[in-house]
């Protein structure tokens, strides 16, 4: 039973430091919400034997100074003649990297347009438009912009026909959908799918569940951590925390999308990397006393901004919207549930253990404190 425990030591060790590597890795790139937008119009006549498209491509400049010098002098104010000046690069950029495709071949694109400077959520966007000459109508999208830089990017696709879906596509290929009937499911396993995914890449909301559910398996007496003795009170616990946390991202996720509250994404984000900070602290040194399940809720209203910053942006109808939300908002409970299954059972495992309490609750906490805080500065400025 010793080399039993041992072993589990050895692996949940190397879990929780492979768990907080990553999030530390990612506190270096952590921005706010990344998308970009694309729009497909077909031009010419139909049954061409050639499909013309006349598409429109948006592009945070945060994000193209990722890919694209565009601040040559290190002023960090890019300006509009540094941006032109990189033209044939951000032409090159587009052309290599946002491949739509026809049956087996790509679309060639040609007639770059001026660029331009729009505006989204008060961040400053790249604006361009081109000519797709392409054999058959599209059917796919090979999307590598910031492929390997930002795994949270994602490129919101509408095209002109009313019938079809708006998509949310990840890097990667991605079919286009074309049918009709299923418009309506489409769009609802594109935004399930778009919840889960949204979840499990999101380090700052996996990072606060993270944070609350550590000790969850712990009771304070007389300012002491006891372990739980029977393992019903801890699924208690996180079965009460767990629906907090829904019940309040939900109403605010709601409200946001459906635009009745609108919160500069920037400022979102950067207190949802202050709640994590001052959840992880108050594991600590408990400032508030009150049960998890409160933070959750309370905490919860917050990142539930954060989520809507999927929603709010798409081009879609009420009706639309609607069942994007809710299959959104059951994608992000699904992929909760996922990281609870995974999370919770290793801490009634070694609740009883100095490991859990020195490395897990203590060592996780003071390390969640900084990498919270690195993404608050980060997001702040």
């Amino acid at each position: 039973m010793s080399e039993l425990i041992k072993l589990t030591w050895s692996h949940t060790y190397r879990y929780l430091v492979l768990f907080l590597l990553a999030m530390s890795c990612t506190a270096l790139q952590a921005h706010v919400s990344s998308t970009a937008y694309l729009n497909l119009e077909p031009n010419g006549s139909e049954g061409a034997a050639d499909v013309s498209y006349n598409a429109e491509y948006e592009l945070a400049l945060r994000d193209l100074a990722l890919l694209v010098d565009i601040d040559p002098n290190q002023d960090n104010q890019v300006s509009w003649a540094e941006v032109k000046s990189q033209k044939p690069l951000i032409e090159q950029l587009i052309a290599a990297q946002v491949t739509l495709e026809a049956g087996a071949q790509s679309c060639k694109i040609t007639n770059f347009a001026p660029l331009a400077i729009n505006t989204r959520g008060g961040f400053n966007y790249l604006y361009t438009n081109f000519e797709l000459g392409c054999a058959a109508p599209i059917s796919g999208l090979n999307y590598q912009v910031l492929a390997g830089i930002d795994a949270n990017h994602r490129l919101i696709l509408t095209q002109a026909d009313d019938d079809l879906p708006v998509q949310v596509l990840t890097v990667g290929k991605n079919p286009l959908g074309s049918s009709t009937d299923s418009s309506l499911l489409s769009t609802s396993i594109n935004f399930l799918k778009s919840g889960v995914h949204h979840l499990l890449i999101g380090w700052d909301h996996l990072l606060f569940l993270f944070v609350l559910l550590i000790p969850a398996v712990y009771i304070r007496k007389q300012k002491q951590l006891v372990a739980v003795a029977k393992p019903r009170s801890a699924l208690l616990e996180v079965f009460w925390i767990a629906t907090s946390f829904t019940l309040a991202h939900s109403i605010t996720l709601t409200l946001a999308a459906l635009g009745v509250i609108i919160i500069p994404a920037w400022f979102i984000e950067s207190l949802i990397a202050l709640s994590i900070a001052f959840a992880a602290l108050n594991n600590l040194v408990p400032m508030l006393r009150v049960r998890a399940v409160y933070l959750a809720f309370f905490f919860g209203l917050i990142h539930g901004f954060g989520f809507a910053n999927v929603l709010v942006d798409l081009p879609l109808a009420t009706s639309e919207r609607v069942l994007a939300l809710l299959s959104f908002n059951i994608g992000i409970e699904l992929g909760q549930l996922l990281f609870i299954l995974v999370v919770f059972p290793i801490a009634l495992l070694l609740r009883h253990t100095r490991f859990y309490k020195s490395v897990i609750f203590y060592a996780g906490s003071l390390v969640s404190i900084a990498i919270a805080l690195w993404w608050f500065f980060e997001r702040i400025t």
